[in-house]
């Protein structure tokens, strides 16, 4: 059967035992689960297993929320989950209270049939046993308070230290919670800042730092003379934790003589974001002015009696029940039912179809917490007691309080609602509303109450024999012909708000019903970031990159059908380090979260890459998600070598007067996987003349910026390297000698290599130029005497006119008569010239001009 107490099932009205709590029990296994404090352990079939076929009727369980006694230290997740669970799905996670060695978790079943809902509620025990090998680790020194509104020593290695495997690539955290955890119950984390103050002129300086005069600061009164900071939620790394000097300061006299600071760690995979491993701790603060906890006890004000009117849910109040704590606040106490009345129950108004065997002070003072009278009618009073036990915030209990019952009988005429047990059907099913379920009675005549829907029905209708059911009557409620049809949304929750009445009096009641979600919704994708890697890489895919969810079902097995392979590289499994991949069609969510899921790209000149894959859920058979596409972005990785442009001359004609510009025409390389402009050309031997054996000057290379104006100029500095962008934007240009060059056109080469940015280099390329020659030197000209006897003649040649010039060929001069001799006559091949006649340097060399 269930876990509850015996004296809890006599509580239970006859009806409801007839509902399924007299009815075998569905559970087949249930030996609890067994948990190391500070950490999590996930249920297995060997913990729990339901005798209730797979194949034949759905099944869930819910995780009972409304009982504070239950998961005092821990919690179980998720709060519904199919009877026959998945390894690793449903987990209780310890949060490291040292207090208590046992958890319990009030679970409800749930089996639908076509035309029914079985419900068995029990309990799953949690055996908290000793950590044997924690991470957080604590030393035989204990934090200490010497006295109120103390601060205690600094939190240190000293004190605390975490025991894992710094070699791996794990990052560790820690983090404070105190609203969340509401520890510590007493007092307050916080870090000392002294306020620093100029010693006076007299004031001799202390030999020692302050920091060393005690490991304990003292507050007295209240007031601290040092700054404090309080320390609210925080998470730093582990080693700045041990090194920030948090303090406990205590706040709250009088209280216990032991307080607690709650403290989170987590270990997470640098390389996948993945959690490996998460553990909690409380660190003990003992407060020596303190006193051992204290009990709660009754109140001294409390009447400790309950009226209640026959059929009426009647809610306690704190004049009826209240306790006192000098340590805990007062809504955080907890009320415990040991003893349930032997008639009605004790329930919560958040669901008051259903008893309850725990409550807060919270939920009392807010008149949450109410007694169900019986559903059988009686002539004369009846009396019931109810026996509770009072926790305080670290579990010290109160000796028992009971609370006396009596319920006068009705006088009434008007129709009551006498049994109201709700209705709990599977998502998308009917239920019909049965006499069992909803009860009413009326002193002078039943037949003639009817019941009208006024509200509620926001995610489902009624129906009365098939046909719209907005009223009816008794006789339709006992003949079951009033049906309530889910809308298959995906909602836990509805009511109907019926206006019962017969000829005269009328009253309004709320019948609530529980739906329970079945697993027919797809999973979604909530994050599908961008792959980006470089090419030929390997790269993790990690859980932040890519995730889905289910509404229904556990996200660890959500499965990822690849659909469409990636083209350009595969989805690799890695199952552990140093372990060969392989390529897969598919994998679990479950495999994203372990960090064990990669792409692999193959290195081809392919950057932009995708696969495709559909998501299945763990259901049978699976619901299937739209087709979902992630991108991939490949960045090159520049192993191609520059390649010259087509077109390109590589070559330069310049005359030598002037100054060229080196275009994109003349040179011009690029890069198939980064940007041309970014290739280097180094000058690796600067312009030289081919055929000549001499270091002659042959021009440079310069930037144009580099002078003030674009001629000719010896102050240009030679370039040694520049880059394509510079030669793109026409600031590289080539300068000829300085020098005249002749009257020859002259060749000239440098050679040089083109880097891209990764490193990979073409060496040992020429560049041509073609130096024009430019007529721009006067010919130098020398004579030599002639002698010549008297009557006679003599030839005049090259050695009596010497005659040069560095930019015009001894062919191309000639020479111009200017004035004629006095006493004789220059001839050219016999014939006399005259004032302006000319004659050839080659004439001069055939001997064809004599005197």
């Amino acid at each position: 059967m269930s876990c509850l107490s015996w004296a809890a099932l006599r509580a239970l009205p006859p009806l409801l035992l007839l509902l399924g709590w007299a009815s075998p029990t569905f559970i087949s296994v249930n030996h609890g689960v067994r948990v190391m404090k500070g950490s999590s352990a996930f249920l297995s079939g060997d913990d729990l297993k339901f005798a209730i076929p797979k194949e034949k009727d759905a099944c869930k369980v819910e995780v009972v929320m409304n009982e504070p006694i239950t998961q005092r230290v821990g919690k179980l997740t998720p709060l519904v989950f199919d009877c026959h669970f998945l390894p690793n799905e449903v987990k209780y996670i310890h949060n490291g209270c040292p207090i208590l060695d046992e958890d319990m978790v009030k679970l409800r079943l749930y089996r639908f049939t076509e035309t029914d809902t079985f419900t068995e509620t029990f309990i799953l025990r949690v055996h908290l046993l000793e950590p044997d090998c924690n991470i957080i680790r604590m030393s035989e020194n204990a934090l200490e308070v010497s006295e109120f509104y103390g601060l205690s020593r600094a939190v240190d290695k000293n004190l605390l230290s975490f025991d894992y495997d710094r070699t791996a690539s794990l990052e560790c955290t820690v983090r404070l919670d105190p609203v969340g955890t509401r520890l510590p119950a007493h007092g307050q984390v916080v870090v000392v800042e002294p306020r620093l103050e100029e010693p006076r002129g007299d004031q001799p300086h202390s030999f020692f730092p302050e920091s060393q005069l005690g490991t304990e600061l003292k507050c007295p009164g209240g007031s601290c003379p040092l700054g404090l900071r309080k320390i609210g939620s925080l998470q730093v790394s582990c080693e700045e934790f041990l090194l920030m000097g948090l303090r406990y300061q205590h706040q709250d006299p009088p209280s216990p003589n032991i307080d607690y600071i709650s403290i989170q760690l987590e270990l997470t995979d640098s390389r996948s974001g993945i959690v490996y491993k998460s553990e909690s701790a409380w660190l003990p603060v003992h407060i020596r002015a303190g006193i051992p906890n204290q009990m709660p006890r009754a109140a001294f004000m409390a009447m400790f009696i309950l009226e209640v009117d026959q059929f009426i849910l009647t809610s306690l109040t704190t004049s009826v029940l209240d306790c006192e704590e000098d340590e805990t606040p007062k809504p955080l106490l907890v009320f415990n039912v040991t003893k349930a009345p032997l008639q009605g129950y004790v329930t919560h108004l958040w669901d008051h179809t259903r008893p309850v065997s725990s409550f807060t002070w919270k939920d009392l003072s807010d008149m949450q917490i109410a007694y169900q009278p019986p559903n059988s009618s009686h002539s004369e009073r009846r009396h019931y007691e109810v026996e509770l036990e009072v926790y305080d915030f670290f579990f010290e209990k109160s000796a028992p309080v009971t609370i006396h019952i009596s319920i006068r009988t009705s006088d009434t005429n008007a129709p009551r609602v006498s049994w109201n047990t709700g209705l709990n059907l599977l998502e998308g099913q009917s239920r019909a509303i049965t006499w069992e379920q909803f009860q009413i009675v009326d002193n002078d005549g039943i037949g003639a109450v009817q019941l009208v829907t006024v509200d509620g029905l926001q995610h489902g209708r009624l129906t009365v024999r098939g046909g719209k059911g907005f009223l009816f009557t008794v006789a339709d409620l006992q003949a079951g012909v009033v049906r309530y049809h889910h809308d298959d949304s995906d909602s836990t929750k509805d009511f109907v708000d019926f206006r019962i009445f017969d000829s005269h009096h009328s009253i309004r009641h709320k019948f609530p019903i529980n739906i329970l979600p079945k697993d027919d919704s797809p999973p979604f994708l909530i994050n599908n970031v961008v792959i980006e890697l470089e090419e030929g890489q390997t790269i993790l895919i990690q859980g932040s990159m890519l995730r889905a969810s289910d509404m229904d079902s556990s996200d660890d097995y959500i499965f990822f059908n690849i659909t469409k392979p990636p083209q350009a590289g595969e989805i690799m499994k890695k199952p552990g380090p140093g372990l060969i991949g392989y390529p897969v069609s598919g994998f679990l969510q479950r495999d994203l979260f372990n960090g064990i899921i990669y792409y692999h790209h193959f290195g081809g000149e392919i950057f932009e890459d995708s696969f495709s894959f559909v998501l299945w859920d763990s259901h049978e058979p699976p619901n299937l998600s739209v087709p979902q596409v992630v991108t991939i972005h490949i960045a090159p990785v520049d192993d191609q070598l520059p390649k010259e442009a087509p077109g390109v001359s590589r070559h330069l004609i310049v005359k030598e007067t002037e100054v060229a510009y080196v275009t994109k025409k003349h040179l011009h390389f690029i890069d198939t996987e980064l940007h041309d402009r970014e290739l280097v050309y180094t000058v690796t031997t600067p312009p030289f003349f081919p055929f000549s054996h001499r270091h002659l000057d042959a021009g440079k290379l310069f930037m144009v910026d580099s002078i003030p104006k674009l001629a000719k100029n010896p102050a240009a500095l030679g370039l040694k390297s520049f880059t394509q962008d510079a030669v793109n934007y026409m600031k590289v240009a080539y300068m000829p000698p300085l020098h005249d060059i002749g009257p020859h056109p002259r060749h000239v080469q440098f050679t040089f290599s083109v880097s891209n940015q990764h490193g990979g280099t073409l060496h040992g390329i020429c560049f041509n130029i073609t130096v024009l020659p430019v007529d721009n030197q006067v010919p130098e000209v020398l004579t030599n005497p002639l002698r010549v006897a008297e009557g006679g003649h003599c030839i005049v040649s090259t050695e009596h006119i010497l005659i040069s010039d560095v930019d015009t060929k001894l062919d191309n001069i000639y020479l111009s008569l200017q004035r004629l001799p006095q006493h004789g006559r220059v001839e050219l091949d016999g014939f006399p010239l005259n004032t302006g006649d000319t004659f050839s340097w080659g004439d001069l060399h055939a001997l064809k001009v004599r005197w």
